[in-house]
């Protein structure tokens, strides 16, 4: 029978109905519909049948997807945004467990996702111990742009999928990496302790204006080159520094490459915005520092552990960094009696940079469309 490519053949092959029926069943919808070009004046008299057929596959093949989809465990180990929509959309995913707070240890991590098929994680850190206890885990869906949290040879070696976020904060983080600059350059944290202590004196809070300052961009991707742009406002001259320049874009926003230690070396201002990697980890350190000019700026938006603490604290200490805003930490929550703390020429924010209702939206749309989309057999947007 699968040889005749003939519908009208092989319903009077059979001659039954229901057969034919069933036999239809057995075929793939889109060989149905080839068929169905060929025969079409056929298919017109028995389409009321046909529909009704392929109509009860459907519902079969729904009920039996369905059911796989149910058993899904869904966990979503920390404190992510989820809205209503979101929260529905998981649920008609799978069997949803949520927990509002992260885990304190590591073991407690482990009892989290010990059962789960699925697990969206934003802050905490997936680690190949973690990994080892893991039952049935497929997918990771990670609420972030930076796949660092998990360790991603370890969950290929167990054929777990790692899915991201890429490009949901580029404007929140742009715009914030000025907050900071400016928040750091004219003192506005210390005049704002300054004024609620009940005084209001001008003369302590002498900063520099951005306009005709040079601008050093480490790392030129979507938040990069966002910066550039607000930065050509403010008058600033530009030099960026990157793995893979993008030398038509960098055209357009007035943006030269150049060398890191050039970068370094000409930077009145720096701001980071590289990804962490092997590579990037430590990109900063006490070598790279010397390099500065003296009383340069210092932002970072992108990963704490980009830049060594340790050599940005005696900098800052001893003046050659003049300040800096660092929205990131080498350990996040940083332990209690970190000397930054102690730092009157830093701003800190706890890696509030996304975090816009804008943001947390795109985010969240995306990260579950990750999971759906995997369900789907069509992963997407994979580290």
């Amino acid at each position: 029978m699968n040889q005749i490519m003939n519908l009208r053949d092989i319903y009077i092959q059979t001659k039954n109905l229901k057969e034919f029926v069933d036999w239809l069943w057995t075929l793939p919808e889109p060989r149905v519909r080839s068929r169905a070009r060929c025969n079409h004046q056929f298919l017109l008299k028995q389409q009321n049948t046909l529909k009704s057929a392929l109509l009860q596959k459907k519902i079969l093949n729904d009920r039996r997807l369905s059911a796989k989809v149910s058993s899904m465990k869904i966990v979503v180990v920390d404190h992510v945004y989820l809205n209503k929509n979101h929260v529905k959309r998981l649920r008609t995913a799978g069997d949803l467990q949520i927990f509002q707070e992260p885990p304190r240890t590591s073991k407690e991590l482990r009892t989290r996702i010990r059962e789960a098929d699925i697990v969206v994680v934003g802050w905490s850190q997936i680690t190949r111990d973690v990994l080892e206890y893991v039952k049935k885990l497929r997918l990771i869906s990670i609420w972030a742009t930076s796949c660092h949290y998990v360790d991603l040879e370890a969950a290929r070696e167990k054929g777990i999928v790692i899915t991201h976020v890429p490009g949901y904060s580029t404007e929140s983080v742009a715009e914030f990496t000025f907050g900071l600059m400016l928040a750091a350059i004219r003192k506005i944290n210390l005049a704002d302790k300054h004024v609620r202590r009940g005084q209001f004196d001008w003369r302590p809070f002498g900063g520099k204006e951005l306009a005709g300052k040079t601008l050093g961009i480490i790392g030129t991707g979507a938040i990069g080159f966002r910066v550039a742009e607000i930065a050509q406002s403010f008058k600033m001259q530009l030099l960026g520094c990157a793995k893979h320049p993008n030398r038509k874009r960098a055209k357009e926003v007035g943006l030269r490459y150049v060398d890191l230690e050039t970068l370094l070396k000409k930077s009145d201002v720096l701001t980071i915005h590289v990804t962490l990697t092997p590579e990037t980890e430590n990109l900063i350190g006490e070598e790279e520092i010397a390099m500065m000019k003296d009383g340069v700026v210092l932002v970072n938006t992108s990963q704490g552990k980009v830049v060594d603490e340790k050599a940005l604290i005696e900098a800052l200490k001893a003046g050659k960094i003049a300040c800096a805003g660092l929205d990131v930490l080498e350990q996040e929550p940083p332990l209690k009696g970190n000397t930054l703390f102690t730092l009157e020429n830093v701003v800190l924010s706890p890696h509030i940079g996304f975090n816009t209702a804008e943001a947390e939206k795109r985010c969240s749309d995306i990260c579950v469309d990750n999971i759906v989309k995997f369900l789907e057999g069509k992963p997407q947007n994979l580290c």
